[in-house]
């Protein structure tokens, strides 16, 4: 089995694992993935199974310091294309991914903004329909599982 087949089972596995069941007092907050995107994903002429629908492009894991704010609005923050600075809101957790991508934050129950720091900012591609950026809820007892993908330099 490929090593992409094996996270993704692997993922599939701790999703299911980490929704279904409750986790020890304290042992709350986000578990993610960090997944990089770079380059040309989207469908061509030379691609060789034109008939097969077009998957979700992969990407590959890697490592990243990953920002946890309150949760915050596109009216709290300067953008400059997809990269964000000057928060209006506090920073509450602050963590380094793994080298395989990995990264786990214990936070009160709660809503908030996940970034991840890049060298021209901090990187989110999620908002709601209020324009809040990169929401995620954690619940009382439980790890919200998300997979941050880093796309800035992909193409679809």
């Amino acid at each position: 089995m490929n090593m992409l087949a094996q996270l993704f089972i692997s993922l599939l596995l701790l999703a299911f694992a980490a929704t279904n069941q409750q986790t020890p007092a304290g042992n709350q907050g986000i578990l993610g993935t960090i997944t990089v995107r770079e380059g040309n994903f989207m469908p061509g002429p030379d691609r060789k199974d034109k008939m097969q629908p077009v998957a979700a492009p992969a990407g590959k894991v890697a490592p990243r310091e990953i920002y946890v704010y309150e949760l915050t609005n596109l009216k709290q923050v300067k953008a400059s294309g997809p990269f964000y600075s000057e928060f209006k809101t506090n920073l509450v957790a602050k963590v380094t991914s793994g080298l395989d991508g990995l990264f786990r934050v214990e936070l009160k129950p709660g809503k908030y903004s996940v970034f991840s720091k890049e060298p021209n900012g901090f990187f989110a591609n999620r908002l709601d329909g209020d324009g809040n950026i990169y929401p995620v809820e954690v619940t009382e007892s439980r790890l919200t599982l998300i997979d941050f993908i880093i796309d800035y330099n992909a193409s679809y």
